[in-house]
């Protein structure tokens, strides 16, 4: 007898234990409905909209739910845009309680997500404040009869008030023949600056500058605004236009000769090249050459044949030609550099003011000898007293002819 009791009891023990379990289990099922207001965040005095979620629901009829939130900061103007045939706010906010019923009037049960409202909400508190949007579930049941209380859980929001979004500050840029790179300070509240060129965007960028290259002379606009993405809210554009700035030309002027002779008896040209001259960011449009004996010339390349020379007592002053190359852009624009030439007396190739035993044997030294590339070194360049980059007769029949003649 005992035993059949210990026997009966245990089972009731293992029954009321199995029947629990199912209890929990099924309760944990339907709390799988859940009832929530999102985060919502406003400018002062903004106004904006949070969205009451039924979420994961089937056959629901009536819905009670209470929202509370702290006064001083925010006020709730209204709510509507709901999935229910009817709905009806109570709102009192001195207390700072909005309570929202809803129930189907004519249509079936709502299944899965159903909006309950959409609540419209008015920032009164000053910026940094915040409130807990808090839901309290009265009543949510099933369209049956009876009614069936369906069990939910609840997921509370916030309401915070912000300040929007401020533009970029201290903009400023620099620049080189091909690029331009601008740089700033992020406005604050700003999660990424929107950068546009010339009114169309090329990013959104959380580093403080921009860089790309324009081809020369170029002139862009650069529209920056800043975004907070928890208001979805751009701020007012700040701007700059940049002009690449025009540069330069550099004149080089070369002589293919330092050493010259006079040659208006006994032929001797020099030419002169200004084909290392350039324009970085542009082209050359006119080459000027002053050939420093009342003469000029224009051109990349110049010949020209002196027939005077400089002796100031003691020796050869040089002629000093100069180089001026024009902007392309701006033909207000040059660049002028000078050289000097030394030119001497026909035949005298060592620049002593004498053609003599000297000059001759300078020649014979360099006798047969060539120059490579259009240049010399500086005794040959002396001894070739006619220019045509040989050392041979014609150099000296010139000496020949002018034997013993001075530049004084």
């Amino acid at each position: 007898m005992y035993f059949a009791e210990g026997y009966d009891m245990n089972r009731k023990y293992k029954y009321s234990f199995i029947a629990l379990f199912i209890a929990l289990f099924t309760m944990q099922t339907v709390a799988s409905t859940t009832v929530s207001i999102e985060n919502v965040f406003v400018e002062p005095n903004g106004n904006v909209t949070a969205s009451i979620m039924i979420n994961n629901v089937t056959n629901l009829g009536v819905a009670d739910i209470y929202l509370t939130f702290n006064q001083t900061v925010v006020h709730v103007s209204g709510a509507n845009n709901s999935d229910f045939d009817f709905l009806h706010a109570v709102i009192n906010n001195s207390t700072g309680v909005a309570r929202i019923g809803a129930f189907q009037m004519s249509s079936p049960g709502l299944n899965g997500n159903v909006k309950f409202a959409d609540v419209m909400m008015n920032a009164v508190g000053p910026t940094g404040k915040e409130s807990v949007l808090n839901l309290t579930i009265t009543e949510l049941k099933e369209v049956s009869t009876p009614e069936t209380s369906i069990y939910a859980t609840v997921d509370n929001g916030t309401f915070v008030i912000i300040n929007p979004p401020e533009p970029p500050t201290t903009l400023s840029n620099t620049t080189g023949m091909f690029w331009i790179n601008w740089a700033w300070t992020g406005g604050s509240n700003s999660d990424f600056v929107d950068v546009n060129i010339n009114g169309a965007w090329v990013e959104n960028c959380t580093k403080q500058y921009y860089n790309s290259t324009y081809s020369p002379h170029a002139t862009r606009t650069i529209s920056l605004r800043g975004y907070n993405s928890s208001l979805n809210k751009y701020s007012a554009y700040v701007n700059q236009t940049t002009t690449i700035p025009n540069h330069d030309p550099v004149a080089i002027p070369e002589s293919a000769h330092y050493h010259n002779n006079v040659g208006s008896t006994y032929p001797c040209k020099v030419v002169f090249n200004a084909s290392a001259s350039y324009d970085p960011d542009g082209s050359i449009t006119n080459y000027y050459w002053d050939l420093g004996d009342g003469t000029s010339g224009t051109g990349a390349l110049v010949e020209h044949i002196y027939s005077s020379w400089n002796w100031n007592g003691t020796g050869y002053d040089p002629f000093i030609v100069s180089l001026t190359v024009t902007d392309d852009l701006n033909p207000s624009i040059d660049h002028t550099i000078s050289i000097p030439v030394n030119v001497y007396i026909a035949g005298d190739a060592n620049g002593d003011g004498e053609v003599d035993i000297f000059d001759a044997t300078m020649v014979g030294l360099e006798w047969d000898k060539a120059c490579e590339s259009g240049g010399w070194i500086d005794r040959s360049d002396r001894a070739d007293l006619n220019n045509d980059c040989v050392i041979d007769i014609f150099d000296a029949v010139i000496i020949g002819a002018n034997w013993e003649y001075t530049a004084y």
